[in-house]
């Protein structure tokens, strides 16, 4: 009963969310996404394209492989706290700089700690109360066990930090499906989980080298974790640590001790897919969580105004807006994040115009924040059923199919670098699960961000096979419109080998279904004054007899919408 109420709260919450919503409204740079499409390198001049491309956003700067040069101290502190971020079996960021942080009595000020790891070396002076400095130099990635952090004050202070590996840092962050736990919502979805993902929790095991922490909103909920989201913090929460991702830790005795779904698969994939590099996944998300609860003050402040300021009421404690990111992503400021797999938007859906310019701000303060450019994976919004815990699913869930065309939208017009998008569509809510709003399929959306993911960063495989198709380029005259593709994996095909299906066009105001042709990687539809045109809109079920294009190399094609001026 008690999961069930779960459920039940975080739908309940997130309706009365967006009904508040309703009642308050009134220099081009490439990165690992950029890559090269095979679309035509010239334009007929009969079309006009849709959406002339946006600047791109800023990248922010990479942290400096060599680290400024500074004298090296001794440390003369006799009292200090590292912060709860290090612990044994941790991992620091490969190939970027390590910095140590913490605090101390303010009798310490003017005091220096020092620290080593590996042959590196740092030191700091502690300065109101405070200390963060870096190590001298840089590592590459290493799952050699047996290496300690060592942190040292004066003579006989000391603390060290064992069995820690290098390698790259990611976050999950989103909304309920972003922080699906292997245990579900409700007890029927557990067994159903269970049922399909027994043999990858048994193969969970301490002998990979990939590292977790566990953050989840059910256990902030409380006097002193909403007292800690009104302002960013610098640290952990007690008992919030890094762990081995082994069976026990991955698969707890409660869904409030056990790990993302999307989180775990996708570093399984990753690692198993390059398995020179460790990985560390850090859960950031919270069910219900509209965009400016995940997101920093600065970003929450340039929102539009339909999306920014909004909180969300759970258990009769109210999350700030900016709060989930204050608690549980502004302790990683500190630390160079290799990228973020996201899955958010439901609670967003009413003010899906809007969107994509939200997205484009929180993205680029998130590279600042992290000081990395780093690479944003982002999950659309998938298919849904017709309940879930009791509630029907929907109202605002109706609008979903537009904000999923957000999502894909700031990938068309490149207006985020290092941005791409993995389409779930096809692995949503199945008729018979138990849980309309939360689909278990969550091990095909984390190997579709993993090969994509170590496509571009570690060249594995070609990101023109691993990726899923998106539009490079719509274009359209008065008697044709035309879908140029990257990701085409050597030609664009159907899934079942059968009609092209899942394209409509607008005429007159009105979308209808289109007779849509593959041609390489381009399709092309006949038509006369086309308004518009999109793939996939589609709110429940998923079927090749409403959507069936993919690439050569057989991923789904991502759903998008263009309408013209």
């Amino acid at each position: 009963m008690k999961s069930f109420r779960r459920a039940a709260l975080i739908l309940m919450a997130l309706a009365i969310l967006i009904t508040a919503g309703c009642a308050k409204s009134p220099a081009d740079q490439s990165g690992p996404g950029d890559s090269e499409s095979t679309e035509p390198t010239e334009e007929p001049s009969k079309y006009t394209t849709w959406k002339t491309a946006r600047e791109p956003g800023a990248k922010a700067p990479e942290p400096s492989k060599t680290i400024e040069d500074y004298t090296l101290m001794e440390g003369t502190a006799e009292e200090f706290t590292v912060a709860k971020y290090f612990v044994n079996n941790m991992i620091v960021p490969r190939d970027r700089r390590i910095e140590i942080w913490g605090t101390a009595p303010e009798t310490q000020n003017g005091k220096v700690v020092a620290a080593e790891f590996k042959g590196l070396k740092g030191s700091g002076t502690i300065e109101n109360g405070e200390f963060c400095f870096c190590l001298k130099g840089t590592l590459p990635a290493s799952k050699e066990k047996g290496h300690s952090i060592i942190v040292r004050g004066a003579e006989g202070t000391e603390v060290e930090y064992e069995d820690v590996i290098v390698g790259d840092i990611w976050i999950v962050s989103g909304q309920s499906n972003a922080d699906l736990t292997f245990f579900g919502t409700v007890d029927p979805s557990r067994k159903d989980i269970l049922a399909l993902y027994g043999d990858y929790l048994d193969n969970a095991s301490a002998d990979d080298d990939i590292r977790i922490v566990q953050q989840i909103n059910w256990n902030v909920l409380n006097a002193t974790g909403v007292k800690r989201m009104q302002e960013p913090q610098s640290d952990f929460m007690r008992n919030t640590k890094w762990q081995t991702a082994e069976r026990k830790r991955v698969y707890g005795n409660s869904a409030s001790n056990s790990f993302s779904m999307l989180g775990y698969f996708f570093a399984k994939e990753l690692y198993t897919l390059n398995p020179d590099v460790p990985i560390g996944m850090v859960m950031g998300a919270c069910g219900g969580a509209p965009l400016s609860l995940l997101a920093s003050p600065e970003a929450n402040a340039a929102f539009p105004k339909t999306i920014k300021d909004q909180s969300l009421t759970l258990n009769n404690f109210t999350i700030p807006a900016c709060g989930i990111y204050n608690i549980f992503m502004a302790p990683l400021t500190h630390v160079g994040i290799t990228g973020m797999i996201f899955y958010q938007g439901e609670s967003n859906a009413l003010f899906s115009k809007d969107y994509s310019d939200a997205l484009k701000i929180l993205v680029e303060d998130y590279r600042v924040k992290f000081g990395s450019d780093l690479l944003f994976l982002n999950v659309q919004l998938t298919s849904y059923g017709y309940q879930s815990g009791g509630v029907n699913l929907d109202g605002v869930w109706n609008a979903v199919p537009d904000l999923r065309f957000a999502q894909s939208e700031v990938k068309i017009d490149g207006s985020i670098s290092n941005y791409e998008v993995i389409p779930s569509y096809d692995v949503g809510w199945k008729d018979g699960d138990a849980d309309g709003a939360h689909p278990y399929y969550k091990f095909e959306l984390g190997q579709r961000g993993a090969k994509m993911a170590a496509s571009l960063l570690y060249g594995v495989g070609d990101i023109q096979d691993t990726g899923n198709p998106v539009p490079s380029k719509v274009m359209y005259d008065e008697n044709e419109v035309v879908v140029v593709y990257s990701y085409a994996g050597g030609g664009l095909k159907t899934i079942d080998g059968a009609k092209l299906q899942g394209f409509e066009v607008k005429i007159d105001g009105k979308w209808q279904k289109a007779d849509a042709v593959i041609d390489g990687n381009k399709v092309t539809i006949q038509v006369a004054n086309a308004q518009g045109v999109r793939y996939a809109p589609e709110l429940r079920y998923f079927s090749t007899e409403s959507a069936n294009l993919c690439s050569g190399t057989g991923n789904i094609s991502v759903p998008f919408c263009a309408e013209f001026d």
